[in-house]
């Protein structure tokens, strides 16, 4: 096509590969690309903040397996996008982050606003290139896609400078294609068979990867033939749903999983998916000498001190309904520990005084049929929500396990809105990190994406003061101040209300995911049962 800026075939390319918004916030730097969107179909989605509309792109990446796609500025507009980018990175999650550039002959340090983008963005990405080149804007926008989503999957930064958005240029998109899927080797799979066979007491630790693959089926159909429990780790929650008599609930807090237990007992380990990152084998690796396999797409990242038996290497599907079809039925050693587990997590304190943590979990998790979506954000509520927050689906608990970043919940519940608008969305937040990024509920208002921010209000970092209070015996630069939550939230035109008590919150709950625009409740919440979570 003759006649384009380099913006328009930018804007091509990104049609030809199935996106349908970015997330940004213009300026000068970026102009012609937003020019060139108002004659696409794709919608540009307006941001407070680049932080903002980073952390929307990657979940919008996590639930679609698509690259979500953000757009700043250059400077600081870009050096804003980089907690997203990074959280996307450590947590394998498909993303294209586009940054404006000054012309090409002007990249020369010092000028004003001026960084090295592709050498800032390299450490958090998968690569990071420039279009410095017009002649080459198709051939780098199709491998930037391709990268992004290969497993394992993450950000690609993609450099626009200035000049060429606007030099006149001709060319089409390069087309995708589908790569073909292929199982594991026959004697990996014999190998695992044998394992499984010869041991007493199997486990299987399903990662996110499990989920990436959308594998989640065959996963259950290979735990259900061989018989065998599984535990999940926090981003591969809900692979096998916590109704499943398999289901041993996640793993992540280290040495306070109750779940621990089985790892301590467990003679085979069987990692389905996993990403070391997640949970480190320090942490579960532990009691009763094991043998350890691997089944993955790519072998799993060296640690010190581990490395598998065995690698089972090839895609997931293919390799578990294979190892299905194999199946010899085994013992579930866990039936006991399943009970206690769901025993405890019954173990609810009164409902007196400041809300208690556990029971604003069970009131979420009531108001919440199986589909829809809790998006947590960091902070002891977080740690509360992991262990009392029964899933049933994959990606509908949505925590970050890789970078953790404060902020992640009410970005992330307009991503999951948008994605899923016929699900209901609550962000479970604590307020320090409610505060980072709240500015967004007047993004959400005007998107028309109504979600319920649950906001666990103890006027500070809880559960910092904990460890402080633990480690040191007390306390320092944790504690801090709040603008009444409700009339802030109506300040941005959204719904804002306080719940006195666990009974109200339910209340608050059922009535809020009914409206039509974003609801923010103010929990005055309890956090000396802060203690309680390790154990």
């Amino acid at each position: 096509m003759i006649g384009m800026r380099g913006a328009d075939l930018v804007v091509r390319c990104l049609e030809a590969e199935g996106v349908d918004r970015i997330f940004g916030i213009p300026g000068e730097e970026n102009l012609d690309l937003v020019d060139a969107l108002i004659d696409s179909d794709i919608e540009f989605i307006v941001t407070k903040h680049e932080e903002g509309a980073s952390l929307m792109a990657e979940i919008s990446g996590r639930l679609t397996h698509r690259p979500g796609v953000c757009l700043s500025t250059l400077g600081p507009g870009a050096t804003n996008l980089v907690t997203g980018v990074a959280d996307a990175y450590l947590s394998h999650i498909p993303m294209i982050a586009l940054t404006g550039q000054l012309r090409r002959e002007r990249c020369i340090p010092p000028q004003k606003q001026y960084l090295d983008l592709v050498k800032l963005f390299e450490p958090v990405s998968k690569q990071s290139i420039s279009l410095r080149d017009p002649v080459r804007i198709t051939e780098e926008m199709r491998r930037a896609f391709d990268i992004a989503v290969s497993e394992k999957p993450g950000p690609v930064h993609i450099e626009l400078p200035e000049d060429v958005m606007k030099e006149e240029i001709e060319g089409e998109p390069v087309p995708s294609f589908k790569k073909m899927s292929v199982s594991a080797d026959g004697a990996e799979l014999d190998a695992l068979c044998d394992l499984i066979m010869n041991c007493k007491q199997p486990l299987i630790m399903a990662g996110y990867g499990v989920v990436r693959q959308k594998a989640e089926r065959e996963l259950r159909m290979f735990a259900e033939e061989w018989n065998i429990p599984v535990a999940m780790t926090w981003m591969g929650t809900g692979a096998i749903p916590f109704d499943n008599p398999l289901s041993l609930h996640t793993v992540g807090l280290r040495t306070h999983d109750f779940m621990r237990r089985a790892f301590q007992h467990a003679d085979l380990v069987i990692l389905i998916g996993y990403d070391m990152l997640e949970f480190q084998p320090v942490f579960w690796n532990i009691g009763t000498e094991k043998r350890t396999a691997h089944v993955g797409p790519l072998p799993v990242e060296p640690a010190q001190g581990f490395y598998p038996d065995l690698q089972v290497v090839g895609d997931l599907k293919l390799t578990l309904s294979s190892l299905s079809s194999h199946a010899t039925r085994r013992k579930n050693w866990t039936i006991d520990l399943r009970k206690e587990l769901h025993s405890r997590m019954d173990e609810l304190p009164p409902d007196e005084g400041l809300v208690k943590p556990q029971l604003a979990v069970r009131k979420i998790r009531d108001s919440l049929d199986r589909e829809d979506i809790a998006i947590c954000d960091v902070g002891a509520h977080l740690l509360w929500m992991m262990k009392l927050y029964p899933v049933y689906k994959e990606n509908t608990l949505i925590v970050s396990n890789g970078l953790i970043p404060m902020g992640l919940a009410v970005p992330g519940a307009i991503a999951a809105k948008l994605v899923h608008p016929e699900r209901k969305v609550v962000a479970v937040c604590g307020d320090g990190g409610f505060m980072m990024t709240s500015c967004e509920l007047e993004t959400a208002v005007r998107q028309d994406t109504p979600f319920v921010a649950v906001v666990f209000n103890d006027s500070g970092y809880g559960l910092i003061a904990t460890r402080q209070r633990n480690t040191y015996g007390r306390e320092y630069g944790v504690r801090f101040g709040n603008p009444d939550l409700v009339k802030y939230a109506e300040s941005f035109g959204a719904i804002g209300c306080r719940a006195s008590s666990a009974q109200d919150l339910g209340e608050l709950l059922n009535i809020c995911l009914d409206e039509a625009v974003p609801c923010v409740i103010d929990v005055p919440v309890d956090y000396s049962e802060n203690a309680k979570l390790t154990k």
